[in-house]
């Protein structure tokens, strides 16, 4: 049977020879067989729709052509059932159609075949990224997975293509691993020209404000220290809490490393270290104007105990007036419980309660009981001097009970002895609590535990006998804790160190007491001495710390950027000439990269101890030109995982190329 460019032919003869008949015959017939096969122009958007549509179907792996003809197929059956056309006809001139869209548009077929690998491919990359070498691991085992897998998705789709040629499969099997072997690496290589791409045109990489005046391996070298996101905001958040006065070698290991290694060359030594010694000169007067912020001024101890002294004194009219309407006293019952002891027990509680007893007699009367109440507050006195210096607990005992006694009849026979007592023994807490206030921040057994110390100011703010108010013990112990970190400022300022060992001790307990005595301020005074605690170490290793793996670095920038270019020679007479200019200009050489170098160490080491407001600035410089860097890599990520994608659906192009020849 004549095809349609044939009867074309036949019917131009016609015309020639004016043979209207043949004409008509065969013009019928063209007009026939293009209604059953569907050729046509297909160049327009009509047929370009149908070329990237059917070529997209086509190019999906493995079931690409299955998906293509059950469309086909579908097509057919309903355009039979709406057309003059049998089933076989109109599928006929379904595939006629589709066949020349595609011949006649072959750059749209192309694209279309394209975006159905990807898409087709894509799911699977998702679903399995590291067998198409996107996972973790080195750069050979991603290889290796990737030629594996791209070996048995081009096999399986040339198997299918083929409809099961051994030849086909192995070829498309071959081109799925060679495809797979080097899509990981060519992938890293196309994101990294794309991404230079990106910043040849965008410029992003290159350094902003401070930065941009710095030679640009030394810009590079201060952008590599700050890191990613995460970190640039750690390295922020630090220098806020350490304040206007941090450097950024208190709060980075690679500055502090540049701190060192520029001290560390001929004459940049006083650059760097003047603004560290400067800087450590003010910590006495900072901590204190610190802590005088928040927690307030020091008190003297010794001052406050001689002011209560003075006071406990000046109620010694208080009691000679209440004497004056007192009663005389009956301390028979004293007596006896005290002959009672004396008789019972042994030792020293035994001699306590002789003692005692004796004081209750007449000076000078033996077995008189003095009747006069203030011989007896007298008495009391002596209890309590006796009881100060006691520690054996049986004399305690006993003593504490002979003073209860002693005061219940003082109480009685002498009104308002009670409310006089209850004034002493509130200045006499006060006292107490003014050294108890020194031992909380000591980590012996007599500090108290964060629990403990709570307890003892609830209960020391609660008036006591006939006090009426609450009590000012809790304020006593703030001012002898106030009083401790003032002399221990004051002791250990000079190693800033040494004293938030003090002051912190282990653990939480110090935190959590001073807390408990002065609130949330007591954070604020914790932080101060970090603070200065870090500036501190950082003089100290940055001036005379001995050399460790933090310079190192730096260091070896430094030695890179002072390697003179060599001026390469051979063995010819061109090589002897070049060899007799070799040492002049191999010096040249040499001293221009020292120079260099020292540039580098300059102005680098300038930017780590900067402060205040400059080191704001350079600080923006540094996290804006990072950011600037960062916006590269989702371009690089982008552009690898594109290359993958593009890489990984190859092997179905491929063999639907080879299975249309």
């Amino acid at each position: 049977m004549a095809s349609i460019s044939e009867l074309e032919a036949a019917l131009v003869n016609a015309d020639a020879a004016g043979d209207a008949s043949a004409a008509r015959m065969l013009a019928g017939e063209i007009t026939r067989m293009r209604s059953v096969s569907g050729a046509g122009d297909q160049s327009g958007f009509k047929g370009k729709t149908v070329a990237f549509a059917t070529s997209a179907l086509d190019g999906i792996p493995i079931v690409g052509p299955a998906i293509n003809a059950a469309t086909d197929r579908v097509a057919a059956f309903a355009g039979s059932l709406t057309g003059d056309n049998t089933y076989d006809q109109e599928l006929s001139r379904i595939q006629g159609m589709t066949s020349r869209a595609q011949s006649e548009n072959p750059g749209t077929a192309l694209a279309g075949s394209v975006t159905g690998g990807v898409l087709g491919t894509a799911p699977l990359i998702a679903a399995a990224p590291a067998a198409f070498g996107a996972g973790g691991g080195g750069l050979g085992m991603r290889s290796i997975y990737s030629m594996l897998t791209g070996g048995a998705l081009g096999a399986g789709d040339a198997a299918v293509r083929s409809e099961g040629d051994l030849k086909s499969t192995a070829i498309g099997g071959g081109l799925g691993l060679g495809l797979g072997a080097v899509g990981p690496a060519a992938a890293v290589g196309i994101g990294r020209g794309v991404t230079a791409i990106a910043d040849k045109v965008g410029g992003l990489s290159k350094p902003t404000g401070v930065l941009a005046g710095l030679p640009r391996p030394a810009a590079e070298f201060a952008l590599d220290t700050v890191g990613d996101p995460v970190r640039q905001s750690a390295l922020r958040a630090e220098l806020d809490r350490l304040g206007p006065q941090a450097m950024l070698a208190d709060v980075s290991p690679e500055w502090m490393g540049v701190a060192r290694g520029a001290a560390s060359q001929p004459g940049m030594r006083d650059e760097i270290a003047v603004p560290l010694l400067t800087r450590d000169a003010g910590k006495n007067a900072r901590l204190r104007t610190d802590m005088d912020r928040s927690i307030g001024p020091a008190p003297v101890p010794s001052q406050i105990e001689a002011g209560i002294g003075a006071n406990q004194t000046a109620l010694a009219p208080q009691y000679q007036q209440v004497f004056q309407n007192a009663r005389a006293v009956d301390t028979t019952p004293i007596a006896h419980a005290l002959e009672s002891d004396a008789i019972n027990l042994r030792g020293p509680a035994q001699r306590a309660a002789q003692q005692v007893r004796q004081m209750l007699y007449v000076a000078g009367e033996r077995g008189v009981l003095d009747p006069n109440p203030y011989t007896l507050f007298q008495t009391r006195q002596a209890i309590d001097g006796l009881m100060a210096q006691e520690v054996n607990p049986q004399v305690v005992r006993v003593l504490s009970n002979a003073r209860r006694q002693v005061d219940d009849t003082l109480a009685a026979a002498v009104p308002g002895i009670k409310d006089v007592d209850a004034q002493f023994a509130e200045l006499a807490r006060q006292n107490t609590a003014i050294g108890r206030g020194q031992q909380v921040l000591e980590s012996g057994r007599t500090a108290p535990r964060p629990q403990e110390l709570a307890d003892e100011v609830a209960q020391g703010a609660l008036p006591q006998g006939s006090q009426i108010g609450p009590s000012a013990v809790p304020l006593r112990l703030r001012q002898g804790a106030r009083a401790e970190m003032d002399r221990i400022v004051g002791t250990s300022a000079n190693d800033p160190a040494a004293m938030q060992k003090l002051v912190r001790s282990e653990g939480d307990w110090n935190r959590d007491r001073l807390r408990t005595l002065f609130g949330s301020n007591a954070d604020d005074v914790l932080n101060s001495i970090d603070r200065e605690t870090a500036f501190y170490r950082t003089g100290n290793r940055v001036t005379s710390g001995s050399d460790t793996a933090m310079a190192s670095r730096f260091g070896n920038f430094l030695d890179d950027a002072a390697k003179p270019n060599s001026i390469p020679t051979d063995s010819t007479i061109t090589g002897l000439i070049l060899r007799g200019a070799q040492k002049a200009g191999q010096k040249a050489l040499g001293a221009n990269a020292e120079e260099k170098a020292a540039r580098f160490a300059k102005d680098l080491g300038r930017l780590a101890v900067a402060q205040g407001s400059a080191r704001d600035t350079i600080v923006q410089s540094l996290l804006d030109s990072a950011s600037r860097r960062q916006s590269l890599d989702p371009i690089t990520a982008s552009a690898r995982e594109v290359a993958r994608l593009l890489l990984a659906s190859s092997p179905p192009l491929t063999n639907r190329s080879q299975a249309s020849r």
